[in-house]
């Protein structure tokens, strides 16, 4: 194992950022683990779960609240009023259901906010490399977690930051088995 912390981690406390922060602890990677608050209706699971995976891992932990991005409303995740989207199994392979559950949950711009914001936080700690937990099957329907988002997001930071920092994701190109069982 080498001793090359340079990385910020987008933790959400999900699957996918969990196994993102595990791969890079393991790595010796990780300086730092991000979670935003942006009004989402599972804030204070997803805040528990992240700092619980920290303090695991021994990663230092940071809070960003971004709360207006839920206050834009529109967005299931953050409007109570409005009813989850549920799926059944056999609705994961029907792309119109897929869609339509999509855009229920869709907060505007979240990941590259949440990118843009950790990009200046990596910056002021010279930081050259942001890690997000993407996964392949919600690339399909969010267009913000897919290997091309990453490519072009990196391009646009290197015009908006210093140190020209990087985004990746150890998981970007694998399916949520894939990630279950790295």
């Amino acid at each position: 194992m080498t001793n090359s912390k340079n990385s910020l981690l987008l933790l959400s406390g999900g699957l996918d950022s969990a196994a993102n922060l595990a791969i890079g602890s393991e790595r010796n990677e990780i300086v730092r683990a991000l979670t935003f608050k942006y009004g989402q209706r599972a804030q204070e699971k997803e805040l528990q779960a992240a700092r619980e995976l920290c303090q695991y891992y021994k990663v230092e932990h940071q809070v960003l609240d971004l709360s207006w991005l839920g206050d834009l409303g529109g967005s299931a995740l953050t409007d109570k009023n409005q009813s989850l989207p549920r799926l059944n199994t056999h609705e994961l392979d029907q792309l119109d259901i897929i869609k339509k559950t999509a855009k229920a949950v869709w907060v505007p711009n979240r990941n590259g906010m949440f990118i843009n914001a950790a990009a200046a936080v990596a910056e002021s700690l010279n930081i050259n490399k942001i890690i997000v937990g993407f996964n392949i099957e919600e690339a399909q329907s969010f267009p913000d977690n897919s290997v091309e988002f990453l490519k072009k997001i990196t391009d646009s930071l290197f015009y908006s930051t210093a140190n020209h920092v990087q985004v990746s994701s150890y998981t970007a190109e694998l399916n949520k088995t894939e990630i279950e069982t790295k």
